[in-house]
């Protein structure tokens, strides 16, 4: 048994083993305990992760699961956000029935997306893409007496249901016309089947990919389930699995399809213009922050999609993808937890509610800024670094179309978050006393903060720690 190389995973599923009985008999006022024995279960995880850095690349289990720095990458990337979310629910949730529950969830569903990221068997992914599922709606739905938390979930749940179902099909397709669910198999014996089947599976796979990562048109779940789950569940919602999904989408492609079968880098091109594009013209008349950000990360994930699309085009591509993927995780998760601030002190996430805020909310409203600069590409921000690696892989691939449409999509987002920060500072409004942020959400907030900051500032090091997961995945896959 090759145990040793699952590391991270056995201390979370053995962590949710412990949680799960545990979070529901403790008495109101010990509930926390489960988060902060998440938080200790989080930091043993991560450091076990880290430790595989300088292994080699390796496919362990018969080749169904892979030990390789993007793994590692991916792994670390869903602990952080996991981690994050636990200081915000903390309070979020203390003292309401189910305190206990969410941080068992949110373990579960990391487990999901760090399983998800190192799996190269057809069977492995469909199994953790359906445990993120689960705990994903679970955790839009967990404050039951709230109706929109109840839509939220059950919206969540039906998309997922049909979405896994077209996936699932596509995956026996693969399976009966090779006779093998591995990827790096698949590679081998996919050249000998009719290109027209071969891309009719390969489409059924991107609808529960699409699913996961908020592709048009497979998003338009998002909007509502991020408007009615708990802010901090949206905000990890909008990163996690998102991040989880491009991950499982660049190992399928770069693995089990070689880009000269069907060409499917145009493809992917077309439909990250078709996803950037439809999420700025929504979030435009968005008058609610949250279904506002709801439609900035499909957006967002229109931008992330350029690099997937240019992955064997440009040298530049997938490092400006593992790039702008750890800035989003700062400044989404960043944007979602102040909003929640906001929404907690004020009773509402509604933008007409939120003039002269900047001033009675100085940090989240301070945070909030950063963030959705950062958000829409302002130097010397990290979204500045980001979009400005993944517009030159564009360039690089020699698609000046996209490159167009990338750059008026990025001048169109300007609009709508420069609508939001414009109350926040320059109209003024009754002096009232919202209160101070609770000890965890401020730390959180001046964290991500910063991480917007200094990625943008200093992104030497998340450049070679991307660039360094980038070759590794290529020879992984020789």
């Amino acid at each position: 048994m090759e145990l040793w190389a699952m590391g991270p995973e056995l201390i979370l599923a053995g962590l949710t083993l412990v949680l799960l009985p545990l979070g529901p008999f403790l008495p109101p006022m010990r509930k926390e305990i489960t988060t902060w024995m998440a938080l200790v279960g989080l930091t043993a995880a991560a450091w076990s992760s880290a430790r595989m850095l300088s292994w080699p690349a390796l496919p362990v289990f018969s080749g169904t699961y892979a030990v390789d720095p993007f793994a590692v990458y991916f792994k670390l990337f869903a602990i952080a956000a996991t981690g994050f979310v636990l200081f915000a629910t903390h309070g979020y949730f203390r003292g309401r029935p189910h305190a206990g529950e969410v941080p068992t969830l949110l373990v579960l569903t990391c487990l999901g997306i760090i399983g998800l990221s190192a799996s190269q068997d057809l069977a492995l992914i469909a199994l953790f893409i359906q445990l993120i599922t689960v705990g994903s709606y679970i955790l839009a739905g967990i404050v039951k007496d709230d109706r929109r938390a109840t839509e939220a979930a059950l919206k969540l749940f039906l998309f997922a249901a049909a979405a896994g179902a077209v996936m699932l099909y596509g995956m026996s397709l693969l399976y009966g016309l090779t006779g093998t669910l591995r990827l790096p198999e698949l590679a081998t014996r996919l050249p000998a089947i009719p290109l027209q089947v071969t891309l009719a599976a390969l489409g059924m796979l991107l609808v529960g990919y699409g699913f996961k990562i908020t592709l048009v048109p497979f998003h338009t779940w998002a909007p509502d389930t991020y408007q009615g789950a708990p802010t901090p569940i949206a905000g990890f919602l909008s990163v996690g699995p998102k991040a989880a999904g491009l991950a499982v989408l660049l190992r399928t492609l770069l693995v089990a399809f070689p880009d000269n079968l069907g060409n499917w880098a145009q493809g992917m091109a077309v439909l990250a213009a078709l996803t950037m594009t439809v999420g700025n013209l929504f979030a435009l008349r968005q008058t609610s922050a949250k279904r506002l950000l709801a439609y900035s990360s499909i957006a967002q994930a229109g931008y992330l999609l350029v690099g997937v699309a240019t992955a064997t085009r440009d040298p530049l591509a997938m490092p400006g993808l593992l790039f702008y993927l750890a800035v989003y995780l700062f400044m989404n998760l960043g944007a979602f937890l102040s909003v929640d601030s906001i929404e907690r002190r004020t009773g509402t996430d509604n933008l007409g509610n939120f003039t002269g805020l900047g001033w009675r909310l100085p940090l989240s409203t301070l945070v909030l800024t950063i963030c959705l600069l950062s958000l829409a590409g302002f130097p010397p921000l990290g979204g500045f670094v980001g979009k400005t690696m993944l517009f030159g892989a564009v360039l690089g691939a020699g698609w000046t179309w996209l490159a167009v449409i990338m750059g008026a999509n990025i001048a169109l987002s300007l609009y709508y978050y420069v609508r939001v920060i414009e109350p926040l500072y320059l109209h003024s409004s009754p002096e009232q006393d919202l209160g101070r942020e609770t000890p965890a959400l401020r730390l959180i907030l001046v964290v991500l903060a910063l991480g917007t900051l200094l990625t943008g500032l200093l992104p030497q090091f998340w450049i070679s720690l991307a660039n360094w997961a980038t070759v590794l995945l290529a020879t992984s896959t020789l």
